[in-house]
């Protein structure tokens, strides 16, 4: 391979790099910020009343920890441990186990769902954008040394060991940020699964309701 001519598509490598996760399969919606790489519409906060079709939660998230045995459950049904059928599951033998203010109880279970699943939700939004404020720092590093590459490769006269080493050093850089973009599709798919599941949960607690 000649280094000194090797490389030359990287131009257009550097535009791909950072295209939204599944770019290619829709546009992508304005962002908010340059830390949201994703397709999907971001969104910062859940409302549980376009989930949940009882009564307005308000108080009864601010009651809900006051009840302890509910925690166990509220953990358990978002954790992503356990399949959507294991949380439902674990969603009916509960409601099967009350006897008193059932509708009440299983409202306030709603709430610390809704409560675990916006923090888990928020914490993978972080993450997002954290891997996204790196993915930029290295290609920020991967463009300079394409530029240092080109220089070398213009230098008279040239000097053919340092077009070698910023070949490898650029060719190093290009596999890590094209792994790590791969990578993304995944991570950004994780709000939504989040939300899914919490909408699902939403409606099995709200079928065992008395006053459904």
């Amino acid at each position: 391979m000649d280094f000194r001519t090797a490389g030359r598509p990287l131009v257009v490598l550097l535009t791909v790099l950072l295209l939204p996760a599944t770019a290619g399969a829709q546009p992508r919606p304005t962002a908010p910020s340059p830390d949201w790489p994703c397709v999907q519409v971001f969104v910062p906060n859940l409302s549980a009343a376009t989930l949940w079709p009882g009564p307005p939660i308000d108080q009864y998230l601010k009651a809900w920890p006051d009840h302890p045995e509910l925690a166990p459950l509220a953990s358990r049904a978002t954790s992503r441990s356990i399949s959507d059928d294991e949380a439902t599951e674990a969603i009916d033998r509960f409601a099967d186990s009350l006897t008193d203010n059932k509708d009440e109880t299983l409202t306030l279970l709603f709430s610390g769902i809704f409560e675990e699943a916006d923090r888990a939700r928020d914490r993978t939004i972080t993450g997002i954008q954290r891997f996204s404020r790196t993915q930029q720092e290295m290609l920020s590093k991967l463009s300079e040394a394409v530029a240092q590459l080109d220089a070398a490769r213009a230098a008279t006269p040239p000097d053919d060991q340092r077009v070698r080493d910023l070949s490898e050093q650029v060719a190093w850089q290009r596999r890590i940020l094209e792994e790590r973009n791969r990578s993304l599709s995944a991570l950004c798919e994780q709000p939504g699964i989040v939300e899914g599941r919490l909408g699902r949960l939403a409606r099995e607690i709200a079928s065992r309701k008395e006053s459904q």
